[in-house]
């Protein structure tokens, strides 16, 4: 619990609950029930977590998952599913993270479109098929860049950039699961036309003209470990950001997180569930944000080049 506390609050999630299971097999017990709240609420408020939720159930018979269970008079909260209906979806998070780091009320957050492919049809029309000379002509001219917006909204006349070689030009056309529209928002998948035929590839990314990212050989992050072989200075990577995938390498681990001390210690290597901060190097250059201000911009995968496995997820660091 320690742990998975220490990552939601690296993760800046906003709001947290805490479900207390099995209260059945100790009498529904209100002295067990809060000395474990009272541990919580302490990691909690060490890790600056202010939205904490404790509650008492019974996943076995139910207590206090859809309705307020009369075997816990004392608990004068919410059952679960109650509670998870009052709480913001999933959609405002990352507002939610902006606010909790100082960096709400600002403008709209600037389009992001991490390029997934490159829409160009070969070999044009079927000779059977009656269609208008002219559309016979817009089909084979036809150029489209496809993916998932990240962020941010892209309407038709807007000016943007493409990372990262930073051509500014118009979009002229949204389709959205194959309709035309006039707009598109995150997280919708879209393909984009363009005013003009700018070199775009896989990897790249569309962003609002005027807020194009730096682009990042260097950074430092939080890593969370996940696979069971060490990581240590000096070991080659992949670093998947976005839809881009580069070769790096872990350059530097500065510390790894001590979950009784709530607080980094140094050290040469991460293990298997580590968290820890380290330094990493790129080949290629990537827009990476803070993930303070962006949690598309700032997550990424670190993947073992020969497997193809997950090695560890992080973040961006300032």
């Amino acid at each position: 619990t320690r742990r998975h506390l220490a990552v939601v609050a690296l993760l800046r999630v906003p709001h947290v609950i805490l479900a207390v299971n099995k209260i059945d097999l100790v009498d529904f017990s209100t002295d067990a029930f809060a000395a474990v709240a009272r541990d919580a609420e302490a990691v909690a408020a060490e890790l600056g977590i202010d939205d904490l939720y404790v509650l008492p159930v019974s996943a076995l018979e139910g207590d206090n998952i859809v309705e307020r269970s009369e075997r816990t008079p004392w608990y004068r909260g919410p059952a679960l599913l109650e509670l998870l209906e009052t709480l913001p979806a999933a959609d405002a998070l990352e507002s939610s993270v902006a606010a909790a780091s100082g960096l709400g009320n600002q403008e709209p957050r600037p389009l992001r479109l991490p390029v997934q492919v490159v829409l160009r049809p070969q070999g044009g029309l079927a000779p059977d098929i009656a269609v208008d000379p002219t559309e016979v002509e817009r089909l084979r001219d036809y150029r489209a860049v496809a993916g998932r917006i990240s962020s941010g909204t892209v309407r038709i006349g807007d000016r943007v950039e493409i990372f990262p070689s930073g051509i500014a030009t118009t979009v002229t056309g949204i389709r959205v699961a194959g309709a035309e529209a006039d707009e598109a928002t995150a997280p919708q998948s879209v393909s984009l036309e363009l005013a003009d035929d700018v070199d775009t590839a896989r990897g790249a990314v569309v962003v609002t003209a005027g807020s194009l990212p730096a682009a990042r050989r260097e950074f430092d992050a939080e890593l969370f470990q996940l696979d069971g072989r060490t990581l240590t200075p000096g070991i080659r990577v992949l670093v998947k950001h976005g839809t881009a995938t580069v070769q790096a390498i872990v350059a530097q681990i500065e510390s790894r997180y001590d979950l009784d001390a709530l607080t980094h210690a140094p050290a040469q290597a991460l293990e298997v569930n580590d968290i820890g901060r380290v330094r990493v190097r790129l080949a290629a250059d990537l827009p990476l944000e803070p993930y303070r201000t962006s949690r598309h911009g700032g997550s990424f995968l670190v993947i073992h080049p020969s497997d193809g496995a997950t090695l560890a997820a992080g973040i961006v660091r300032d």
